[in-house]
């Protein structure tokens, strides 16, 4: 159908209408048209169209931001490093390029590293899980959550409670059992030199 509406004159409209006559009385659908737009409705072209506008509610990110610290102590961070150094060699690893090396060899020194740094863990900290729910299991988050204890992923609407599915338990430190330093100041060498002589 063309998008305008072009008149017909004289001599086909007379002709048409003894068409429509007979099409008016055999078709009622056809009638039933005929008798809305002899009552004003336009067709669907003639219309302008409808536009629709919606509110829509914004979804919050949440950001949690750093603690700030007005001064670091770092001697317990320089002894976990030392630990990790004497236990699985973890700074020499980490220093290293691995970039020529294959998988496997990757992979054995990668199981001795698990290894001592496991050791070193349970041996100074009592690490335990945030949440004690089965991950993909579905959590119910209450309103007032501590941020600092769960992160929420995905859309986040509302205020709360929210309704998800764990996707990772989370880990607390509950108890931390490192040894009492008398010497900080040798608390930077995480490693000595070694010289075969």
């Amino acid at each position: 159908m063309s998008q305008t509406l072009t008149k017909v004159s004289f001599i086909p409209r007379l002709f048409g209408a003894f068409g429509q006559f007979f099409k008016y009385l055999s078709n009622g659908d056809y009638a039933a048209r005929c008798l809305a737009i002899g009552q004003g409705e336009k067709l669907a072209f003639e219309v302008e169209p409808k536009v629709i506008t919606e509110e829509v509610e914004v979804i919050r990110e949440i950001e949690v931001a750093a603690p700030a610290l007005a001064s670091v102590n770092t001697d317990g961070a320089l002894q976990l490093l030392q630990l990790l150094q004497q236990e699985a060699r973890f700074i020499d690893f980490v220093q290293e390029s691995i970039d020529a090396y294959s998988d496997e060899e990757v992979g054995a020194a990668a199981r001795q590293i698990h290894a001592g740094s496991s050791k070193v863990l349970a041996q100074n900290f009592t690490i335990e899980v945030v949440n004690s729910a089965p991950e993909n299991t579905s959590v119910t988050v209450p309103a007032d959550y501590d941020a600092q204890q769960i992160k929420l992923e995905g859309r986040v609407e509302g205020t709360g409670p929210y309704s998800g599915n764990l996707i990772h338990p989370g880990w607390q430190v509950t108890d931390i059992r490192l040894p009492k330093v008398s010497q900080t100041q040798s608390l930077s060498i995480l490693a000595p030199a070694e010289v075969e002589v």
